[in-house]
């Protein structure tokens, strides 16, 4: 048995422990008169032990694409499977506290679409706060796969804009070359940019997938599948590209986009002086459209003809040439036409397949013109013209003498 005085010691004892951890150092001053005694406790302190159970969930900033007209809010993410579930929030306090499981799937953010090509998941909004919270979790465990954070300050808005565009193109233009028109490109000598009213086609790297051509039927011609804000379609040397139609004459072309602007190549068009009009329907991520119409209008060359007149003689033919075997002659004289090609590569060719009718007063006969460039004699950007005029020697036979003019006109063509 423990004495008496032991249980008192032991007592005092537990109770200058209990006095040292309130009070860790205590000056006593007896008597201000006196010398004073300074009185220090037992320092002693005793480890203590902690035992947390931490799980901590970090978010991940996330772009969020709003278009305010539709009440959509899109996200972009680094990965989506059919697997994955969602669930849109401003409340950050969504799991329980012992599990990683989501406690509650109601949410007034409706899923509106899932783009698993693209990776973007799209969501209906009646309000935005200033941040939201995207949960990604098993659709099957319900277990947290990723926490997003979306914050109101780093948002992209989608608008539905529209625009009337023309895309002209000047004599400096050669078939083929690849021009760039962009809003910023002030300077272009051989493409002008005109908005007659609108917008300027906007492509956007991240928000943009898809640029849908339709023509002025509204007819789907082709679609560009854009990746970081590029695709391209037909725009090469092939001589097949993209074809528009304004009544019966065509437009040859090719099209493209990078660094939001755009990239026309003229390949060929029958008629040069028509404008060939066409949609483009800008597709975003989260399925709204921007419709653009736009109007294609090519290079008309002013090309100079450096003689507008030529000279047949018959009396002085150059040759004779046997039709058949009936012996019918016909006679040939040529003559030549100097063309200033400003370097294009042209074809050449008279109307009414080179049929002409040639008059002297009252006096008439027809001849028959041909035209043919002659490489031999065409020099850098000036081109020569073979022309051959035949007439029917019996047709002349009993024609008075004198000069017969007739009227045709020469076509040219730039051979793309």
């Amino acid at each position: 048995m423990f004495s008496f005085k032991k249980i008192m010691i032991f007592n005092i004892f537990l109770y200058t422990l209990s006095f040292s951890e309130d009070i860790p150092n205590t000056l006593i001053l007896d008597n201000p008169n006196k010398p004073i005694t300074t009185v220090e406790t037992i320092k002693k302190k005793e480890k203590a032990e902690l035992n947390l159970n931490i799980k901590k969930v970090s978010s991940f900033e996330v772009d969020g694409y709003v278009n305010k007209n539709k009440k959509l809010i899109s996200f972009v993410l680094d990965e989506l499977i059919t697997e994955d579930g969602f669930y849109l929030t401003n409340n950050k306090e969504i799991f329980n506290e012992h599990t990683r499981k989501v406690k509650d799937y109601s949410s007034s953010y409706a899923i509106e679409k899932t783009d698993y090509i693209n990776k973007v998941i799209t969501f209906k909004y009646n309000s935005l706060p200033q941040e939201l919270y995207l949960i990604k979790y098993d659709s099957k465990t319900k277990e947290l796969k990723k926490l997003y954070k979306w914050q109101e300050q780093y948002t992209r808005y989608i608008d539905s804009q529209k625009g009337n565009l023309v895309f002209s193109f000047t004599e400096e233009y050669k078939p083929f070359e690849i021009v760039n028109f962009s809003i910023n490109r002030t300077i272009n000598t051989k493409g002008n940019l005109e908005i007659k009213n609108g917008s300027y086609l906007r492509v956007d790297p991240l928000l943009t997938k898809e640029v849908i051509i339709k023509n002025s039927k509204g007819e789907r011609i082709d679609t560009i599948a854009l990746k970081n804000g590029s695709g391209f379609l037909k725009l090469d040397d092939s001589k097949k590209g993209i074809i528009l139609e304004n009544g019966s004459s065509i437009l040859n072309f090719g099209v493209g986009f990078r660094n939001n602007e755009i990239l026309f190549q003229i390949k060929g068009t029958t008629d040069s002086s028509k404008e060939y009009p066409m949609t483009f329907e800008v597709v975003n991520l989260d399925g709204t459209e921007e419709v653009y119409n736009i109007n294609v209008k090519p290079a008309q060359y002013a090309l100079k003809i450096l003689n507008n007149s030529i000279n047949l003689d018959f009396n002085k033919p150059d040759k004779y040439q046997s039709l058949n075997e009936a012996e019918e002659t016909e006679l040939i004289s040529k003559s030549e036409i100097l063309i200033d090609s400003k370097d294009l590569n042209i074809k050449v060719e008279f109307i009414n397949n080179g049929v002409i009718r040639l008059k002297n007063g009252e006096n008439s006969l027809n001849g028959k013109l041909e035209a043919q460039l002659d490489s031999n004699l065409s020099k850098g950007k000036i081109k020569t013209v073979q022309v051959t005029g035949k007439v029917k020697k019996e047709d002349v036979k009993n024609m008075p003498d004198g000069d017969y003019i007739g009227t045709t006109e020469l076509i040219i063509i730039v051979d793309s």
